[in-house]
């Protein structure tokens, strides 16, 4: 919660007010977070998300936990039906190494360009806006989507990236 909240990125795209807003951006986070930590899935990475920069250090802090509690077991549990600490080393080791050939795969294979995905430090409005401004003119209507269904966002831009727009486009608009 703190780095999204340091970062003014703690609510949730849904065009909702007070508590209830509130109470889903707790609810997305919460579950985001937890599914980030238990899974690795790859699409949390997003800036709506975790982001690129916070899902790579839930990544490494998860790999480093698990040689931690291997260690800290093996170490410290005394009772009768303990796993030998080898057994638990080998079958750490094995996922782990596992883990390493899958990520450097992907990483292979993926394409290039979006490979700032992973450790970027764009909030969602940040990358809202990058989508925003890179529309080709005729999609006003998915700008227009965009900033309907998101207003708390785009309000916290300033008229430099509206406005222009906004006024470029009301004659037409008024025509329709």
């Amino acid at each position: 919660f703190l780095y999204k909240i340091v970062r003014r990125d703690f609510f949730y795209f849904a065009n909702l007010t007070g508590i209830v807003r509130l109470a889903i951006a707790i609810f997305e986070r919460t579950t985001i977070k937890i599914m980030g930590d238990f899974t690795m899935l790859i699409i949390l990475r997003g800036p709506c998300e975790l982001g690129g920069f916070w899902f790579l250090v839930t990544v490494l802090v998860s790999l480093v936990g698990s040689f931690v509690s291997v260690h800290l077991y093996s170490g410290h549990y005394q009772e009768a039906d303990k796993i030998d600490a080898q057994t638990l080393q080998m079958v750490l080791g094995t996922l782990s190494g596992l883990w390493l050939v899958s990520a450097v795969s992907f990483l292979l294979v993926m394409n290039r360009k979006y490979l700032n995905t992973f450790y970027n430090l764009d909030t969602a409005s940040d990358y809202s806006r990058k989508i925003i401004l890179n529309l080709r003119d005729d999609q006003d209507d998915v700008r227009a989507e965009a900033l309907t269904e998101h207003p708390d966002v785009y309000a916290a831009w300033s008229d430099d990236l509206l406005k222009p727009w906004t006024l470029k486009n009301w004659d037409r608009w008024e025509e329709e």
